[in-house]
């Protein structure tokens, strides 16, 4: 791929990130979400034809597919569209959304390098189909008029493209510093309102929260900073997110040395380790400015009180340091360790004196909710405030469960859940497992959103700018080692090159410190 198409997708990239937040946070009256998922669309059908391009040329039969695709296209930016409107009337509504769950997998499942992209992630795409169209069926019979009636089509469009199609057009550096730097303006935009009080800004009210709190390691109250979004806790996130994907930048941009064949210290751009070069000074700027970027991300989530998205970022930096000390063979043996640590740490909560703000009367009210009635394929598109609220006591009752697993669970049964958590859990796992190829900062960040979803209500299934994010992170590990870019390796090669990577392995291991190669990041 050549360096327009790439600052031409990391442009789109953005665009798509700034409508989603201007829709979120009340921006301009005339965004919909109706009109953000074409734009999705779109991205997905440019990219194929110039990813295509770059990998079959003018071919016949890639004309043919690329007229096909395109076609797709159409037909889903229109159902986006009519979604937005009447809906889909009966008779043979349950026939059309069919349809439409088909059309999507096509739009997904399509891609240049396409053998190497279906063994990447055959399992995920059928969990998605699977889940997607559990809801679609508790679809059919609701009004087409109806608000409810257009949350699968536009979660499922939003999830699906988010896991298989924008991570094969936009690079994860390029995500990587889009998410941290959208983060870093969220948070100087909330931090003004200390000084100036609340104000608006492009139609986006910029405000505090209405209740204090008080900071940890710091005496006296603060109102805790929710920025342009709705609540403190998705600001939170936003922080948190954008301050793991700024440190991991600043270490990976960092300029390492390394030695050639004659023993000499030499730089990973090749130049020399006693002369300045402009690569090497470009990286050392990059590295700093990122570092920059952390500083300010982890503020505004500290005065977010978001402790959901403390403890996120903690274990996130926890699995990347132990990456960065102890090299990729650590990674397996951190993850589980660190998982089983967050588990632990929610039994001992009580007996450490931390609040946990009534999650535990409302996980015990959603999980009674629906062991009374277990369903496999749930109770469909309902308010789960609603749905839980006889089983949980005042004053928590009315609240929503805060814990997506929960969420989905009860909306897609224990099929639908199954699905979810394959995709969740199954990924990670599957992540850390291939430690020898897996894209650690993917993994980091899809850590992260794992244990953030354990206390707040949205998932990969939905449309909110935390459950786009999440999806994102998901989305490179999932496809992690199907980038079309990455050049066919010839089978007679393997082995030789297996055996390679082994013996480097082995002599990092010896040094206790793993050199960051620099091509990893450049993905």
């Amino acid at each position: 791929m050549n360096r327009p198409a790439r600052y031409l997708f990391a442009s789109f990239f953005m665009l798509l990130v700034a409508s989603l937040i201007f829709n979120q946070v009340g921006g301009p009256e005339s965004l919909r979400i109706y009109h953000i998922i074409p734009l999705f669309i779109v991205f997905g059908g440019l990219g194929f034809a110039v990813y295509g391009y770059h990998v079959y040329g003018f071919d016949g039969r890639f004309g043919l597919l690329l007229f096909t695709y395109m076609l797709c296209m159409v037909v889903l930016i229109g159902v986006a569209l009519q979604q937005g409107g009447l809906g889909f009337p009966a008779p043979g509504r349950a026939v059309k959304l069919g349809l439409i769950a088909l059309l999507v997998m096509f739009f997904l499942g399509v891609c240049p390098k396409q053998l190497r992209f279906i063994k990447q992630t055959w399992v995920y795409l059928f969990a998605f189909f699977v889940l997607f169209s559990i809801h679609l069926l508790h679809a059919v019979p609701l009004s087409p008029s109806g608000g409810s009636a257009s949350v699968p089509i536009w979660a499922g469009f939003l999830m699906g493209l988010n896991l298989f199609v924008i991570p094969r057009y936009v690079s994860r550096n390029t995500f990587l510093w889009v998410l941290s730097l959208f983060a870093s303006v969220s948070v100087l935009l909330g931090a003004l309102a200390y000084s100036i009080g609340p104000y608006s800004v492009l139609g986006m009210n910029v405000t505090l929260w209405d209740e204090t709190f008080s900071p940890i390691f710091v005496s006296g109250q603060l109102y805790p900073l929710e920025s342009v979004f709705p609540n403190p806790n998705t600001f939170g996130f936003i922080g948190f997110m954008g301050a793991a994907a700024a440190i991991m930048l600043a270490i990976g941009q960092f300029p390492s040395s390394n030695s050639d064949h004659e023993g000499q210290s030499v730089r990973a751009d090749g130049a020399s380790a006693t002369v300045l070069s402009f690569p090497y000074m470009f990286s050392l700027g990059l590295s700093f400015f990122a570092g920059v970027l952390f500083v300010i991300n982890v503020l505004g989530m500290y005065l977010s009180n978001s402790r959901a998205s403390y403890l996120a970022l903690a274990m996130a930096l926890l699995l990347f340091f132990s990456y960065i000390t102890l090299g990729r063979r650590s990674l397996p043996f951190a993850f589980v360790g660190l998982t089983s640590v967050v588990l632990l740490f929610l039994f001992l909560l009580p007996q450490l004196g931390i609040s946990a703000s009534g999650r535990f009367a409302l996980w015990s009210g959603a999980l009674e909710a629906f062991l009374q009635q277990p369903k496999l394929l749930g109770e469909g598109i309902i308010n789960t405030k609603e749905f839980i609220a006889p089983y949980v006591e005042e004053p928590y009752s009315g609240h929503s469960p805060h814990n997506s697993y929960l969420n989905i669970f009860l909306r897609a049964g224990l099929i639908g859940g199954g699905m979810y958590l394959l995709i969740i859990v199954g990924s990670l796992f599957s992540g850390a497992l291939r430690r020898d190829r897996v894209d650690v900062p993917a993994l980091v960040l899809a850590f992260g959103c794992a244990i953030h979803q354990m206390f707040e209500a949205y998932s990969l299934f939905w449309y909110t700018i935390m459950a786009v994010i999440s999806s994102l992170a998901f989305g490179y590990l999932i496809m992690n080692g199907a980038w079309i870019d990455q050049p066919e390796e010839p089978a007679n090669d393997r082995k030789r090159n297996r055996n390679s990577r082994k013996s480097r392995n082995t002599s990092r291991s010896k040094s206790r410190s793993e050199t960051w190669s620099r091509p990893e990041w450049n993905r």
